[in-house]
């Protein structure tokens, strides 16, 4: 049996940026005015703009050997990326790095803090530092690996900075 002719049809756009796509935007816009224009109204505003952080670990001769990129806005750090070259893991300046973005994040304001990490990662590191496991997306990669969220609370980092090391 033939279904009956519809009065709309679904068709792919080229991408997140055709034309088409700005309604779109437009109604999700205009729903969340309405739903929740407190934080329509905060998150629209230029004080509450997400604020890069940035932070590198250099040897005493200037070679960059970690960093950590990341932003803060309303009461959250999400960090982004976070590495350490081979040769200088285990040496501490991941937990430094995380200490101290953690640290100017709480001095932002900021109570709470997320990262995501694949499972062959580090969620032992995050876990190690305070994170919990707030959700995972199994086989994200189509090979098996899992992409876990985690979070933490900032409340305690609000303490003075870690002392850095040269």
């Amino acid at each position: 049996m033939a279904s009956p002719s519809l009065p709309w049809h679904i068709t792919p756009a080229a991408d997140e940026d055709a034309p088409e796509c700005d309604p779109i935007r437009e109604w999700l816009r205009q729903h969340n005015w309405t739903s929740n224009p407190e934080f329509m109204e905060k998150w629209t505003s230029p004080e509450h703009e997400a604020k890069p952080l940035v932070l590198t670990a250099k040897t005493s001769e200037g070679e960059i050997i970690g960093g950590l990129l990341a932003h803060t806005q309303f009461s959250w750090l999400r960090i982004s990326i976070m590495s350490v070259h081979p040769d200088w893991r285990s040496h501490g300046i991941g937990a430094g790095l995380l200490a101290e973005a953690e640290h100017i994040a709480a001095q932002r304001g900021c109570i709470h803090a997320h990262v995501d990490t694949m499972s062959y990662q580090a969620p032992g590191f995050y876990q190690k530092h305070g994170y919990r496991i707030a959700g995972e997306f199994p086989d994200w990669d189509s090979h098996g690996h899992a992409k876990l969220h985690f979070l933490k609370s900032l409340k305690s980092a609000s303490l003075p900075s870690p002392s850095s090391s040269p």
